[in-house]
């Protein structure tokens, strides 16, 4: 992995490269995200098992903070985990050495400029979608009781749509991310226009790669659903309360279990991806400086 492809790799490559990636050294990458995982879960999961009383929260909206904040710390373990990850994905398609402290500590010193890029990341997000669909939602609004019923599906449906388009744009572009701000030390701003920048000419090919991956870390949760017997439960406005508080923390766990093998399998397709993109862009950058220098 750490020779320089001769060629861009195409969709199926960059899979089985990550793959490849992940097995050749899995007995490290999945002790190494189960220590990010397992603060994450436990943060993001007790708000979901935690009945919130609607008449509480409407009479005290300050109620629901502590439940945000623990979501929140989740997310940030989250992209700990991530950062881990492809800082020892680094070192050893470079041919060093990697450990589960080392990479830690590395992710631990970008953590700061991983946090604030993740945060510009969802600002841009939320910017685009509301600058497309606000303009719908206002037709919607303004039309009032005097629109018909398929009027309203069909707007609605308009709407979906275009925010799933947005998502699946934004998704594309900052999936370099973390590899930018934790490999190459970028702050947020740098960072995500080295994400911008490094997707442009191959947004089809890093947007397969993305769909890809999204189904492989989301298939943790359907799968420890599925074997429990409880599918249909999965999309519950309160799993907890209609599976029973034990049942579903049993679920969450052997989902965790799962995600110790996506999350790394996820980040090695990004890192495949970011060693061949970034070799096309440096590439092309030394070409051109040639270019001038000949004159």
């Amino acid at each position: 992995m750490s020779a320089i492809p001769l060629r861009p790799l195409d969709f199926g490559e960059v899979l089985d490269l990550g793959f490849g990636l992940f097995r050749r050294d899995y007995r490290l990458y999945m002790p190494l995200a189960l220590v990010g995982l397992v603060p994450a879960m436990v943060a993001t999961v007790i708000p979901t098992a935690s009945e919130i009383d609607a008449d509480v929260i409407l009479a005290d909206p300050g109620a629901v903070l502590p439940f945000f904040g623990l979501m929140a710390v989740g997310m940030v373990f989250s992209l700990l985990t991530w950062g881990a990850l492809a800082a020892a994905m680094d070192n050893l398609m470079g041919d060093r050495p990697a450990s589960i402290g080392s990479s830690y500590a590395r992710a631990l010193a970008a953590l700061p400029r991983l946090v604030a890029a993740g945060a510009l990341a969802l600002a841009v997000l939320g910017a685009a979608i509301f600058a497309l669909a606000f303009p719908m939602v206002a037709l919607v609004a303004f039309a009032g009781p005097a629109a018909s019923l398929a009027g309203a599906l069909i707007s609605s449906f308009v709407i979906l749509a275009m925010a799933a388009a947005v998502v699946g744009w934004w998704a594309t572009h900052v999936f370099m991310l973390v590899p930018a701000t934790v490999v190459e030390g970028r702050g947020p701003f740098a960072g995500l226009r080295r994400s911008f920048g490094l997707v442009r000419g191959s947004r089809m090919r890093t947007f397969f790669v993305v769909v890809v991956t999204w189904f492989i870390t989301a298939m943790p949760g359907v799968a420890a659903y599925a074997l429990a017997g409880s599918a249909g439960d999965l999309f519950a406005a309160n799993p907890a309360q209609t599976i029973g508080l034990v049942r579903f923390w049993v679920i969450q766990i052997v989902g965790l279990g799962f995600q110790s093998v996506t999350t790394p399998l996820m980040m090695a397709c990004a890192m495949v991806l970011f060693t061949d993109l970034k070799a096309r862009s440096e590439g092309t950058d030394l070409e051109a400086a040639a270019r001038a220098m000949a004159g």
